[in-house]
């Protein structure tokens, strides 16, 4: 059965379809997803993404340190790189945007190969419920552990002055599905505003999800978030990430 999330991706093609005629069709800007992934420790994880712009025909690159004990940025990220220059490539954007955050490179050392891709739904992928992610912390078998069950949910919220002209915008609440019989859920995160940095937003879905078994013990786990939001040619997808309790 259709989601709203692959509902509206076909709605706007559609609508850009029979806007443009016989002429070639457009779609909006999915950005592409890069992990940089955990620190040593497990208190950080960095990711990126990056594309280009629909609306403008410019690169962009972004690079965001997560400290996932507080759930916020580190400073100075998020970074924000757009080359407004026709013959700017979208390596030049990656490249300007992995100079800005050398530091935070260095000081936190995030490594690729850190932790384990537990979850994965790009934004191809039609089967399944694109609002929910079931899996193991490891690759175990059998498997000691319990599974873990995410699950998100769009709220309405208003968003910017001008997103009225596009319909409802929603912010997400995701919730961590009880376990075991008798458990509570527990609320991993709940929007109460949209942030200007997300545009329109209009759906939400998980896209992934990544645990690092930590040298300390425990598991520092994240989930991305993919935001479907109103783009200039159609709907553009960009990413955040919520730290996911795991203890």
């Amino acid at each position: 059965m259709p989601t709203r999330f692959t509902t509206g991706l076909l709605r706007w093609l559609v609508l850009a379809a029979l806007a443009l005629g016989p002429t070639m069709a457009k779609a909006g800007d999915f950005a592409t997803l890069e992990s940089y992934g955990f620190s040593p420790d497990g208190q950080v994880y960095a990711f990126g993404q990056s594309g280009i712009h629909d609306g403008s025909g410019f690169p962009y690159a972004e690079i965001f340190f997560l400290d996932l004990a507080e759930d916020r940025f580190i400073a100075p990220s998020p970074i924000r790189v757009r080359l407004d220059d026709e013959n700017a490539t979208l390596d030049m954007a990656r490249e300007e945007a992995r100079r800005r955050a050398a530091p935070l490179f260095a000081e936190h050392d995030p490594r690729p190969e850190a932790g384990l891709l537990v979850f994965a739904k790009p934004a191809t992928e039609l089967s399944d419920d694109p609002h929910r992610a079931r899996f193991l912390p490891r690759a175990i078998a059998p498997s000691p552990d319990r599974p873990v069950e995410l699950r998100i949910e769009t709220l309405s919220l208003a968003g910017p002055s001008h997103c009225g002209d596009f319909g409802e915008t929603v912010g997400y609440r995701l919730v961590q599905i009880a376990a075991d019989p008798g458990a509570m859920a527990r609320l991993v995160h709940e929007d109460t505003s949209i942030p200007d940095s997300r545009g329109c937003p209009l759906d939400y879905s998980i896209a992934e999800v990544r645990v690092l078994e930590r040298p300390d013990g425990g598991f520092a786990a994240v989930a991305i978030i993919a935001v479907e939001q109103v783009g200039f040619e159609g709907p553009d997808l960009r990413y955040i990430a919520n730290p996911v309790p795991m203890d």
